[in-house]
């Protein structure tokens, strides 16, 4: 990959990590779309999400420390919340594992990725009727933190946004909007952290050391900005915003790739 082709994947993961827009898909779409020669390694794209990584844990960082905190203390809610945080995970760790190569075939076709858009934008727009029911982290449901999980396992699809469907399964199972949002995060360091394990013992460097630190520091900063600007977004409920982006793009890729 030439550097600019790094700053440029860099800077799309930064954003759509975050943003209900599918990271995933985007990587699948933008070097298709703009036919880069050579396609981005496993390494460097796990660079990437490694980035994002750091980006959600400085952001939650005090929502972290009060939890760690609360189980130091010996807290009963905090010990339950951190077992509903593992059940939130639970489902894409188990499906992702299983499915792992058929997700891989997804990721060769753009067509594929395009009509997952669909998805992302039909769920997106069903946003501006689910209200929430003024349940917090603490007080959702074994059931409910499994739900939001299984939203999260579907967003294993390049295409479906895992930010996008977990704020949506938050609100759902009626979390309130902060609340929701918050959940959703931090069930997405473990699913990232999952990711960045699991791909491992495949990377291979491919490229000079500079280019995964350039990656790792775009990626880390424009992400932790695009979590500012989703978090004033949903505060408004106005995800249906990304559901107009999504529906456009799905049919722009449906219509290039067919």
């Amino acid at each position: 990959m030439t550097f600019f082709q790094v700053i440029l994947l860099s800077f799309v993961q930064g954003i759509t990590e975050f943003l209900p827009v599918s990271s995933s898909g985007h990587l699948v779409l933008v070097p298709a779309f703009l036919k880069f020669a050579v396609k981005p390694s496993i390494f460097f794209d796990v660079t990437l999400h490694l980035g994002t990584l750091f980006a959600v844990v400085a952001f939650l960082w005090k929502d972290i420390v009060h939890i760690i905190d609360g189980i130091c203390q010996g807290k009963k809610e905090h010990w339950i919340l951190i077992f509903k945080l593992i059940v939130a995970v639970l489902p894409a760790a188990v499906i992702g594992f299983l499915l792992n190569d058929y997700i891989e075939i997804i990721f060769e076709n753009p067509l594929f990725v395009g009509y997952a858009y669909f998805g992302t934008a039909l769920l997106l727009f069903l946003t501006i009727f689910l209200k929430d029911k003024g349940k917090t982290m603490f007080t959702i449901t074994w059931w409910d933190a499994l739900m939001i999980g299984l939203f999260q396992a579907c967003a294993l699809v390049p295409g479906f946004s895992r930010s996008g469907f977990t704020l949506v399964g938050a609100l759902v199972v009626g979390m309130k909007k902060k609340d929701a949002f918050r959940f959703s995060f931090l069930i997405a360091i473990p699913a990232i952290l999952g990711a960045f394990l699991f791909k491992l013992p495949e990377m291979q460097m491919d490229s000079g050391m500079s280019f995964y630190v350039v990656g790792f520091l775009v990626a880390m900063i424009v992400g932790f900005f695009s979590l500012i600007l989703l978090k004033m977004i949903f505060k408004k409920s106005r995800l249906y915003l990304f559901a107009i982006y999504c529906l456009l793009l799905a049919i722009l890729t449906v219509w290039k790739f067919q």
